[in-house]
């Protein structure tokens, strides 16, 4: 059994399980980069300054729904993931070089929607400066686009150091009902199913016979009945988690962040071929927001994703709105749900 104070040694011995694939929103073709050292890498990641307007109108957006939240009573927290080439420029390849737009890009975002009055959690710092970025269990995996358990499990400390430093979240967490939850560790190194630039390149690449990571395997349980009040009635799942497949279950993260905050949560990550936006619109429509609406809600946004708002061109056309009809949509689901 691992508790909160061992985080650090846990973090040495991260297992992730399972593996996803990928769809675009970009026009040009997906492609798979190999790197150095058998490191792969996304071409979705390379951004400069001509995705600044998607980008502005992501922000925009968020600012509104943030608002929007806010008159419900509902505290709203961005948390954007990282790109993996800023965090493993060093196996890039020599012909591909971060431009200036990529290295600030993070920072830049985070500052303007904190601008906007939105609460972010700064996960690039935390991770360029973790000492597991470089350890032998990454923060990445090799092979996938995905955070491994390790990243998994640091962003999920980062916003709990988030929450706490804020004195209006440390408040709204204080008030959530505590739920105790443990870690255990499997005994043996397993190869992990983190692999999914893989399939972005061609039968007879040579990657394809790249070793696949290794990680110890990692379970968190609930510790103990659901917590009820005192008329035996199950406590209300006030903090809720809604992403992409960066928050799906396989990854770890809805379970790190469970272990970490020790508070029940509920948890929705959907896939790269429907989209934040429609992620955050399904999690509206479902009863678990529609009846009790949570006190928090962490957003978890690919950073590479900001680039497209709901009306991206390239976004599949089953997914495709003009950004006024999102805030229009989400406007109404909020509305209508129940008062927190």
């Amino acid at each position: 059994m691992i508790h909160k104070r061992n985080l650090s040694k846990w973090l040495c011995c991260a297992l992730l399980i399972g593996t996803l694939g990928m769809q675009t929103v970009r026009g040009e073709k997906t492609t798979g980069i190999i790197g150095k050292n058998e490191w792969l890498f996304y071409g979705y990641e390379l951004t400069d300054a001509g995705d600044g307007p998607g980008t502005q109108a992501s922000m925009e957006l968020i600012q509104q729904f943030d608002q929007l939240l806010q008159k419900k009573g509902i505290k709203l927290v961005v948390t954007m993931v990282p790109i993996k080439m800023r965090l493993y420029a060093a196996h890039l390849p020599e012909t591909i070089k971060l431009n200036d737009y990529m290295l600030s890009n993070y920072d830049r975002m985070s500052n303007a929607l904190r601008a906007f009055g939105v609460s972010t959690v700064d996960l690039n710092t935390a991770f360029l400066n973790s000492p597991m970025r470089n350890s032998d269990t990454p923060l990445y995996f090799k092979l996938d686009t995905h955070w491994s358990t390790t990243g998994a499990m640091l962003a999920a400390e980062t916003i709990e150091k988030t929450l706490m430093a804020d004195s209006e979240l440390r408040k709204i967490l204080a008030s959530v009902p505590a739920q105790a939850y443990k870690m255990t560790l499997g005994k043996f190194k397993r190869p992990s199913n983190g692999r999914d630039i893989l399939q972005l390149l061609p039968p007879d690449s040579p990657a394809k016979k790249y070793a696949f990571d290794r990680f110890f395997q990692v379970t968190i349980t609930r510790v103990g009945p659901v917590g009820t009040d005192l008329l035996g009635k199950q406590d209300p799942i006030d903090v809720s988690l809604v992403g992409t497949s960066y928050s799906m279950d396989w990854t770890g993260f809805a379970d790190a962040l469970r272990f970490t905050l020790q508070k029940e949560i509920f948890s929705m990550g959907i896939g790269a071929d429907q989209g934040y936006w429609t992620g955050m619109e399904s999690y509206l429509r479902d009863e678990a927001f529609q009846q009790k609406p949570p006190k928090l809600l962490i957003w978890e946004i690919p950073e590479r994703d900001m680039v497209a708002p709901p009306d991206h061109k390239y976004r599949n056309v089953r997914y495709r709105m003009s950004n006024t009809e999102w805030i229009k949509r989400v406007t109404a689901l909020v509305n209508k749900a129940a008062q927190p």
